[in-house]
């Protein structure tokens, strides 16, 4: 049987499939996706030692992410939705961000694997706002790149950003820091260089309680 939550669409066997009820092991999850709405954390079995998240989101021919292992979740709630082994699809524009689960030392062979791809380029501390999300971190530009000419092509794809900090706008009290994020260009309403004041990464809307941990475990909005 076939079900569709929002942008997400996954398939659920029942009891009469010959299927017990799912319960995936979310320490093989290796992907957090993260739209408007809910955060899943899944299993991507298209990701390997060279392919990075934002190698798969930014694929033209893509247009669909596909999970297995999934855990929905509210975003403001953190209450379970559902849990499904797959296969369980995302339409990727609704993605707004998502983080790779991966050991630091898996990402940094993917990343090394990457390296000679890449010409000169220099961090820039940016501020992103992508409903509903405030995002302040590093975001890598070519060296002594014309910002006029660069920050507007931020919104064509799929970007990482580093040093994340990220405030929920619609709820006080959420806020978070991650080492990596990538963002999806298509959800950026505006992008600038960062003003922040000090370490404050709620320095626009009040203050907040910065988490140091996945968006699936952010504390309730309610409470």
């Amino acid at each position: 049987m076939a079900a569709r939550l929002g942008s997400l669409f996954f398939v659920i066997h029942d009891a009469d499939e010959g299927n017990m009820a799912v319960d995936p092991d979310s320490s093989l999850a290796d992907v957090e996706i993260v739209t408007q709405d809910y955060s899943i954390v899944a299993r991507c079995r298209a990701l390997n030692e060279r392919l990075r998240l934002i190698d798969l989101l930014n694929n033209p021919e893509m247009t669909h992410l596909q999970l297995a292992d999934v855990r929905v979740r509210q975003l403001l709630t953190s209450q379970e939705v559902i849990a499904a082994e797959g296969p369980f699809f995302i339409d990727k524009q609704s993605v707004v961000m998502g983080r790779s689960l991966a050991t630091p030392e898996a990402e940094a062979r993917r990343n090394e694997l990457h390296r000679l791809d890449h010409v000169e380029k220099t961090k820039q501390r940016m501020v992103v706002f992508a409903p509903p999300f405030r995002i302040v971190g590093n975001i890598q530009l070519v060296k002594e790149a014309d910002l006029t000419i660069a920050l507007p092509k931020l919104f064509d794809s799929f970007l990482a950003v580093t040093e994340a900090r990220t405030v929920h706008e619609g709820a006080s009290g959420l806020a978070w820091d991650d080492g990596f994020v990538v963002v999806n260009g298509r959800s950026i309403e505006m992008i600038g260089l960062s003003t922040e004041r000090g370490s404050d990464p709620t320095a626009v809307g009040g203050a907040a309680d910065v988490q140091e941990r996945g968006f699936s475990e952010m504390p309730s909005a309610m409470e």
